[in-house]
């Protein structure tokens, strides 16, 4: 049985947290004290969420993402979200740091993406020792991008496919000049695909998508390699890169 707990609500305002300082946040169910989000921001951020889920819910508006129908859901049962400042007073480098071991550590999250830097991220001594030993591939002419993604968000899409193809904020216009597409975990390319003609595609929430199948060619001979440490650097973090 869950125990009953007495969260103290957070004011901004009250000049806890300053408007210019970093800090990373989590979400909590009250209904089950799980944790179902993990962010970053400033000022208040970690309120936006609630705020943008009433304002949909007030126009009529569809929720497109499990964390708005969660809140939703959460809302609809005449409760609050509990929101739990983990670490404040941060950088926007450490703030990434801090959110990406926290998406580690909580399974089941509605994030839709992996956090930052997630080559580094939470990985068993086993599949750690298994990467080291692989070479990286040398660089071929077509253009790509990689996807970086992890068990996780796999396992929260189904397959390797789909936790790969959606959802990124990333510009249209440049993403539909790349044919392919490398699914990457722990650094190691696990899969390359070619997106279909006119594959590529924006949802409502302004995230884009692609429709794609896996690659033949000289370009599939990439599966199984580590990518080159340029796109593995501490500083290279987004999760969606282009080809250098």
């Amino acid at each position: 049985m869950i125990s009953q707990v007495s969260i103290k609500p957070f004011d901004i305002n009250q000049g806890l947290i300053s408007n210019n300082e970093y800090y990373v946040y989590r979400l909590v169910d009250p209904r089950t004290l799980q944790t179902f989000y993990v962010g970053k921001g400033k000022g208040s951020r970690v309120f936006d969420h609630v705020r943008d889920v009433k304002n949909l819910i007030s126009k009529d508006e569809d929720l497109t993402s499990l964390k708005g129908q969660q809140i939703a859901e959460i809302l609809g049962s005449g409760k609050q979200v509990i929101s739990i400042i983990h670490r404040r007073g941060l950088t926007e480098r450490q703030a990434f740091e801090v959110e990406a071991a926290l998406i580690d550590a909580y399974p089941g999250l509605t994030n839709i993406q992996s956090g930052h830097d997630c080559d580094r991220g939470a990985i068993s001594v086993e599949d750690l020792y298994d990467t080291l030993n692989i070479v990286e591939y040398d660089e071929p002419d077509e253009p790509y991008i990689i996807i970086k993604i992890t068990p996780a968000s796999i396992a929260a899409n189904g397959s390797l496919y789909e936790a790969t193809r959606k959802s990124w904020y990333a510009s249209l216009k440049n993403a539909k000049r790349y044919k392919y597409v490398l699914s990457v975990i722990y650094g190691v390319v696990r899969e390359v695909y070619q997106v279909k003609e006119n594959g590529w595609s924006q949802l409502p929430t302004g995230r884009i998508v692609f429709e794609g199948e896996p690659a033949t060619g000289e370009i599939a001979s990439l599966k199984g390699k580590k990518i080159p440490a340029k796109y593995r650097q501490k500083g290279a973090a987004n999760p969606f890169m282009y080809k250098k």
